[in-house]
This record gives C-alpha cells, sequence and structure tokens, in this order.
C-alpha cells in the first residue's frame, strides 16, 4: 500500500495528526494495532453509561488548542460541560469544603484558617504574576511554593492543585517553570476544565470523518512490527504480512515503546532507546455506573491528605449517564513506586475506596457497571526536570522523514494539549517539506 503519509497509532495523536493531514491534501493511512480507535482516549457505552479510559478532562476546550484544531478542520468544538465551583469540594484532613477562584470564595472558604486565606491569596497572586522564564533551571514545584509561602496547610493545597492539574504524584516534583506556565494559560480560563458531551469519543470520531471523508484509511487490527530504513530514509512500514510505502512517517507510540520498531543496531534505534528512561504518570482508576443518584450535592471532591480524586462526572455533563443514575469516577495518582509496586497499588486502593464510602455512601448497592484500571497510563512523561532534558523531537536526527507525536514531546503544555499541538506541529512541518521538495520541480517547468 503506498500512501503519502503513514502514522503508527490510531489514538488522539494519529487520528488528530490523521485529520489535519488529509484536511490539506495528503494520502494518510492511520494504522491501529487495536480492534477499535481511539487509544487512551478511547470511550465505550454499556447500560447506558458512557465511559472514557479513566477521568477525561479537557482543558480550555473553546479557547486552546482544541479549538485551534477545531478550527484548522472547520468544524465546531465538542460541547462540554464545566465544573460548578459551589459543587467542588476540597477535603484536607477533617475538613471539607468548597474554595473556588473568585477572591471571596478564597476569603470565606472553611477550607484554611483566616491567617491560611490571606497566605493562599498571596500565592495565587505570586503564581498569576510569576515569570516563568525568569525560573531558575531545575527549579522543582515543592521548591518554587516553599520559598512562597510557609504555611504547611497552603503548601499542601499549592500540592494538590499540581497533582489533579496533571495527574502528577507527587507533584513537587514538576518543573516549576513549566507548571507555572501551564497554570497561568488555564487555570483563571473561563473554560478552565470541560467534561466532553458523549465523552470523547465525540472528538476522535470527528477525526475519524475528517480523515476518511478527504480520502485517507484507518486501518484497525493492524500492528507494525518494524520501520523498513533505506539510507536516510524510513521507506516503509512492516507488518506480518504487508508493506506501508511513504513519503513520511510519524510515530505515535509512546517513547518506551517506539525503539522496538527500528531496525537493529541502526542509528535511529539508538537514537530512540534515550527515551526509554522517562518516567511516565499513571493512575488507579475506578469507573462507576450507579443505577441511581447516590449525591445530588455536589460535582467533585479532592482529597488533599491522599491525592484522591472523585468525580460524579454525570453531574456535570448529563448525557453520560441515564436519568435516574450517575456515572462516578474516582482516582487515585500514583507515584512511580506506588504504581510499580502490587501491595503499594492494594493499599492505594483501600484508601480510594475508604473514601468512596465516607463521601458517596451507597454506592456499593447502585453498582450497575464497574471497570478498574489499576495502573492506566496517563500521559508518557512527567513534566519534571530530569524529563524535560530529554523529551521527544519533532523528527527524528537519524533518517530525514520520520515525525513523532504524542504527550512526550517537547512541547510546553500538558495532558492531552500536548497532543494536540503535537498534531498540529507534525502536520504543517510534513506539508511544509513536502512543498520545498517540489519547488525545484516547479521552478524547472516555468
Amino acid at each position: 500500500m503506498r500512501s503519502d503519509v503513514v502514522i503508527i497509532g490510531g489514538g488522539l495523536a494519529g487520528l488528530s495528526t490523521g485529520a489535519l493531514l488529509a484536511k490539506q491534501g495528503k494520502r494518510v493511512a492511520v494504522i491501529e494495532r487495536g480492534n477499535q480507535p481511539g487509544g487512551r482516549a478511547y470511550a465505550y457505552e454499556e447500560k447506558g453509561f458512557t465511559f472514557n479510559y479513566g477521568p477525561h478532562a479537557m482543558y480550555i476546550p473553546e479557547s486552546g488548542i482544541l479549538a485551534d484544531v477545531m478550527a484548522r478542520l472547520g468544524r465546531p468544538v465538542p460541547a462540554c460541560g464545566y465544573v460548578d465551583n459551589n459543587y467542588a469540594y476540597w477535603a484536607d484532613g477533617d475538613r471539607l469544603a468548597i474554595l473556588g477562584p473568585k477572591p471571596h470564595q478564597v476569603l470565606t472558604t472553611k477550607l484554611f484558617s483566616i491567617g491560611e486565606r490571606l497566605q493562599l491569596v498571596k500565592l495565587m497572586l505570586a503564581l498569576k504574576s510569576a515569570k516563568p522564564e525568569t525560573v531558575a533551571p531545575g527549579t522543582t514545584w515543592r521548591e518554587w511554593v516553599e520559598d512562597h509561602t510557609g504555611a504547611a496547610a497552603v503548601r499542601r493545597f499549592a500540592m494538590a492543585l499540581g497533582t489533579i492539574n496533571t495527574y502528577t504524584r507527587p507533584s513537587g516534583d514538576l518543573d516549576a517553570a513549566w507548571l507555572l506556565a501551564h497554570f497561568q494559560r488555564v487555570l483563571f480560563a473561563k473554560d478552565y476544565v470541560g467534561y466532553m458531551s458523549g465523552g470523547w469519543r465525540s472528538m476522535y470520531d470527528v477525526f475519524i470523518d475528517e480523515l476518511e471523508s478527504n480520502g485517507g484509511a484507518l486501518i484497525t487490527g493492524t500492528r507494525i512490527d518494524r520501520l523498513e530504513v533505506d539510507g536516510s530514509r524510513v521507506v516503509a512500514a512492516v507488518t506480518a504480512d504487508a508493506r506501508y510505502e511513504a513519503d513520511a512517517f510519524v510515530c505515535t507510540l509512546p517513547p518506551h515503546d517506539a525503539p522496538a520498531l527500528a531496525p537493529d543496531g541502526s542509528p535511529l534505534r539508538t537514537e530512540m532507546q534515550q527515551w526509554e528512561d522517562l518516567v511516565d504518570a499513571r493512575a488507579l482508576c475506578m469507573d462507576l455506573g450507579l443505577s441511581r443518584k447516590v449525591r445530588d450535592n455536589l460535582a467533585l471532591v479532592f482529597d488533599i491528605e491522599r491525592d484522591l480524586y472523585y468525580s460524579i462526572h454525570s453531574f456535570t455533563t448529563p448525557d453520560l449517564a441515564p436519568a435516574a443514575g450517575q456515572l462516578l469516577h474516582a482516582m487515585a495518582y500514583l507515584s512511580p513506586e506506588e504504581a510499580a509496586d502490587e501491595k503499594l497499588l492494594a493499599r492505594r486502593k483501600e484508601e480510594l475506596v475508604t473514601g468512596l464510602d465516607l463521601h458517596f455512601p451507597g454506592w456499593r448497592d447502585a453498582i450497575a457497571v464497574e471497570r478498574t484500571m489499576p495502573a492506566a497510563r496517563v500521559v508518557a512523561a512527567r513534566q519534571t526536570p530530569a524529563n524535560r532534558k530529554n523529551m521527544v523531537p519533532l523528527r527524528a536526527a537519524s533518517v530525514a522523514n520520520l515525525y513523532f507525536a504524542g504527550d512526550a514531546r517537547d512541547i510546553p503544555n500538558d495532558l492531552s494539549l500536548i497532543v494536540l499541538a503535537a498534531a498540529m506541529e507534525v502536520a504543517d512541518a510534513i506539508v511544509s517539506a513536502s512543498m520545498a521538495a517540489l519547488a525545484p520541480t516547479a521552478v524547472a517547468a516555468m
């Protein structure tokens, strides 16, 4: 099979990149090893509930990168529900209270003492006015917070704010300059966090439709075993029984899996192996479809002390559950050590279930559908100072026509925003490269 572009992986990165390229007239083949497209964005229905791969949130969907991608495709942004801060609770020890972004909400919350509230206001003002480019390289979020407040409760809250925004535990290890820039982009936006109506399928179905309606192909149930390299170019992506040839190739696999595609002993294999040590972020997720409403007076709870997250997604986006039921996501953020140790994982699940019992009494008797993912990969590379020195680049150095998209890219965004930004960058680079290659031919024909 011959295409202009072959994309390896039919998750969010592969589908968005494919849609953008197909829209610009490229013949694209997206090859997905699973039987269904979507990857970690995969969404499905069961007993009237719409499940994502764990709790999914899209930052600034109407004013950010998703809106940019949809504008390029000539499509509207999928409808999203937004959490009402009057129903969003934070728990710290025996204290449970709402904490909205407005000054009067910060100054009246019962989560902190009066003195701590003033310290929190000072910290948030420092965050909003900070100049990330002036932060010393290698400074962690923990170090930056400790330099800006001595209040222990406010420091705990700052760490929790980092975790809930990045899925990283402990968030204190994150690169401070990167996290400050992320907060400044999203934290004060009106469309801060949206839960997508119909699940993330509403988004990637648009990408599939654009891909296929513009002549592209989505091939599922097909695993690329290796890349065939000739000199300084990739010439084919090879399966057990087929070769997919193209002018350009895009790898969207996690950096831990991608090196296996390169020929043994090749410069490309050596180049890609440098990313195998990137540390990912994982979470223990419980997705619960409940046959009845167990709480109708809150949207979410975040446990600051234990890094536990509970969200009734259907409170915010009602179409995710039947009218009489609720869709509840519970999540324990995991440190690298917890993700790798079965005993620590079991302990984290006990903590998560204890929180369910505390905040959602009666949930056990209301279960209609239950799914647990003990250590789901959320993002392929934590945004720590060490990882950020070694993120995956736009294109390979050892071959001229291999590009990379995905959430381990060297782009200053977070989570799915990295993926969408990478898709636009890769699509632009491939189109520019093809136009440059045609330029001499066009001049000669004049």
